[in-house]
């Protein structure tokens, strides 16, 4: 909560500065974007910037993907490909996902901000989440589906270089080149109800280990499965914890200033 207050706060400050759209040279403070290359994958991005500097400036970006993949899809599909209930759960999962960027840039080139060529680094905060069903077969020999609900929390950082141009009065492009990122605090929580319940002790072992079992290098797994004293439900709960990171770039946004 505390890291998405900053960048509330962040925000709200530059809605307060934002009154002054230009410095004493005339040059345009104030600038809002749309990410058209994210449109292709179906993840929609908007990102505000303010110059704040000569050569230096803040921006904001945020995200939405409302059918974003699973984490993980193709570790997973590696190790399960051959269970086709796991192969049909893992290749079907998509998650809402929203994710909130604050960046600081500063520009190279002779012109200054906002214009040419920009190192920016930046903070990230990712949120994901989704309900779905999983259909397994225990040693009752019936098939179950478990509602699952799964929810993943990260914060990190990193670099990412970029070069944005200003071409008519009022337009522009802006050009993420390549970009990296990480963070040490993912935090995934996932729930599952299984509503005929019924298993035994080894069942609910053996779905314990199953779950920590799954080979995720730079995570842990901590799974534990309850069975409710009247045999039904059965629940599964787990934790992943573990390194986030990933590349940020190849977008081309449209820039609008004011």
């Amino acid at each position: 909560m505390t890291k998405v207050f900053l960048l509330l706060l962040s925000v709200a400050t530059l809605q307060a500065n934002s009154q002054n759209t230009k410095d004493t040279t005339g040059v345009t403070k104030n600038l809002v974007k749309l990410n058209l290359s994210s449109l292709v994958v179906g993840n929609y991005m908007a990102q505000y910037e303010r110059v704040i500097g000569k050569r230096s400036s803040l921006a904001l970006a945020i995200g939405y993907a409302p059918n974003a993949s699973l984490p993980f899809k193709n570790a997973l599909l590696d190790q399960f490909g051959d269970n086709q209930d796991a192969k049909e759960a893992i290749e079907s999962t998509v998650y809402t996902k929203w994710t909130y960027t604050l960046e600081y840039r500063y520009y190279l080139g002779k012109k200054g901000a906002p214009k040419g060529f920009y190192v920016a680094p930046f903070a990230r905060y990712m949120s994901m989440e989704l309900d779905h069903e999983f259909r397994f077969t225990p040693s009752d020999n019936i098939r179950h589906t478990a509602a699952i609900h799964s929810k993943f929390n990260a914060f990190g950082g990193g670099v990412m270089f970029g070069t944005q141009w200003l071409i008519k009065k009022n337009w522009g492009i802006d050009f993420w080149i390549v970009g990296g990122f990480y963070g040490s605090d993912i935090n995934a929580k996932f729930h599952g109800t299984d509503p005929i319940g019924g298993l035994d002790a080894q069942d609910m072992a053996d779905l314990e280990a199953d779950i920590e079992d799954v080979d995720l290098p730079g995570f842990t797994i901590d799974a534990t499965v309850t069975q409710h004293p009247s045999g039904a439900p059965a629940t599964a709960d787990a934790t992943l914890k573990g390194n986030w990171y990933g590349l940020r770039g190849a977008g081309i946004c449209v820039v609008y200033r004011f």
